[in-house]
């Protein structure tokens, strides 16, 4: 009886170690780092500058204007060594870190998320992958004294010098802003979504969320072996017409900048009371077709379009309306009525059917005012100036500035401060500068330019290091944080 069992024990033994085996090789598979292709990992260099480490010399509000009354005249000493005079154009300096940032392309997913009713609900996740390296180099400032700092350190001489720390950490915040809707989008925490995205993008580590990210350190590593510390950043309910669109990264590097808004500060008021800082910040422009456009929707471009958006015909629809009716009355051809309708799928069930009141959109006609390939020399508006001196900078007439700006800069209007003003360019006639190295003679074209003021982007680029405000990255105000009125990016 000994020996049949062990007949029968020796086959038992063999399958099941085969089990285990294939077992260990699907764990290991889904485990196992993805192999990516070349060109998949975009990578933004941490810029840090040396200039980062100073601000202009600038009076300390809080004691020259606040706290007046403490100017006194000295009897055996300089009135500069007082620390009223003291606190007048006072530079303040500090050390300027920055980490790697790398990521994968934006993303969507679909996942089912719990709801308060306790049921699922099937929804489309945006998500991008992401790595940061902490590869060190920082920019330190440091004192060197000499015979005039031993006497007065307020001429202490500096040096800038390269330091590296142990680790850093990365505070993420994260802003997608939706240029043509004016929407933006913080990132969620969604475990369910993290989880199914892990499956799919297989990287070495641990995927974190942006709290977890927040916790981890990160050690300083070689820019060769380093394999940094993986994230993803997820959003929901964006909305599906969202074709040009910005994420902006705060938290990369602990550069900023300060102004000090305050008129008039009184003695009583919190320190730095009337000062914004801003911080420096990572913008990253994308591009995709919308989901009322046939075409490839899910696919997500990093860069700037081709194809400036141009502005649409908005109608609400009445009784007795069809498409083809539409079609001529707007847009004077009954054949483009199947246009209207891929245009409309969002809010139209079939072409056959429009519901009184809807709100549907028209594609745009081909006639254009100018030619948006024009070329065209950017120049940024200065305080006093006027179309007319700037015509007399560029040697050309008044009228043809503003033939191409019509659509910024309104008939009787003048530019205001910072403003670009598209300058037209005859290339026939554009003499070769002095300097051939510089990039004096920028050339874009209208169409490019339209695209840049559609991003904010003061140059035709993929990204750009911008500042932004701390309470939000974009274009919150501190006073109103849910407020969605477009400000100005401060470049």
């Amino acid at each position: 009886m000994k020996t049949i069992n062990n007949v029968f024990a020796k086959p038992a033994c063999v399958a099941m170690a085969m089990i285990l085996a294939l077992l260990s090789t699907n764990v290991l598979a889904q485990n196992t780092e993805r192999v990516l292709a070349p060109g998949v990992l975009t990578t933004v260099a941490p810029a840090i500058e040396e200039g980062e480490t100073y601000s202009a010399p600038a009076d300390l509000i809080e004691i020259s204007k606040a706290r007046a009354h403490l100017k006194w005249q000295p009897n055996f000493t300089a009135p500069t060594r007082t620390l009223f005079e003291r606190s007048l154009q006072v530079p303040l300096r500090r050390n300027v870190w920055g980490l790697e940032f790398t990521f994968k392309p934006f993303r969507m997913i679909e996942v089912d998320i719990p709801q308060a009713s306790g049921k699922m609900q099937r929804k489309t996740i945006w998500y991008m992958v992401y790595r940061v390296r902490y590869l060190g180099e920082e920019v330190h400032f440091e004192a060197q004294q000499d015979n005039i700092g031993q006497a007065d350190p307020r001429y202490t001489r500096f040096n800038n010098i390269r330091k590296d720390a142990q680790f850093r950490y990365l505070i993420p915040y994260f802003t997608l802003r939706s240029h043509l809707q004016a929407k933006e989008y913080l990132d969620r925490l969604i475990p369910s979504a993290r989880d199914e995205i892990a499956g799919v993008e297989k990287v070495p580590g641990r995927l974190l969320n942006s709290v977890e990210m927040a916790s981890t350190k990160i050690p300083r590593e070689d820019a060769e072996s380093g394999k940094g510390v993986w994230g993803v950043v997820t959003w929901e309910d964006i909305d599906p017409r969202t074709n040009f669109f910005s994420l902006y990264v705060q938290g990369l590097t602990n550069a900023y900048r300060y102004k000090d808004t305050a008129e008039n500060p009184q003695v009583g008021d919190e320190i730095a009371a009337g000062r914004v800082i801003e911080l420096k910040t990572l913008q990253l422009n994308f591009y995709r077709p919308g989901d009322t456009i046939e075409l490839t929707k899910d696919n997500i471009f990093h860069g700037l379009p081709n194809a400036v958006p141009r502005p649409e015909i908005v109608y609400t629809t009445e009784p007795g309306d069809n498409l083809q009716s539409l079609a001529k009355r707007f847009l004077s051809d009954e054949s483009r009525a199947l246009e209207i309708y891929q245009l409309n799928r969002d809010v139209l069930s079939t072409p056959n059917k429009l519901p009184v009141g809807t709100l549907i959109r028209f594609p745009r006609n081909n006639h254009e005012r100018y030619n948006d390939l024009e070329p065209v020399r950017l120049h940024t508006a200065t305080a006093g100036e006027t179309l007319a001196s700037i015509s007399q900078t560029y040697g050309i007439q008044v009228r043809d500035i503003q033939r191409v700006n019509t659509d910024y800069i309104a008939e009787g209007e003048e530019p205001t401060v910072g403003e670009l003003v598209m300058i037209p360019v005859n290339l026939n006639r554009l003499n070769r500068p002095e300097n051939a190295q510089k990039d004096i003679y920028k050339i874009y074209t209208l169409r490019q330019v339209a695209i840049m003021r559609l991003y904010g982007m003061n140059k035709f680029s993929k990204n750009q290091w911008i500042y932004t405000g701390m309470n939000s990255p974009v274009f919150r105000t501190a006073e109103n944080p849910e407020t969605t009125e477009v400000q100005p990016i401060n470049k």
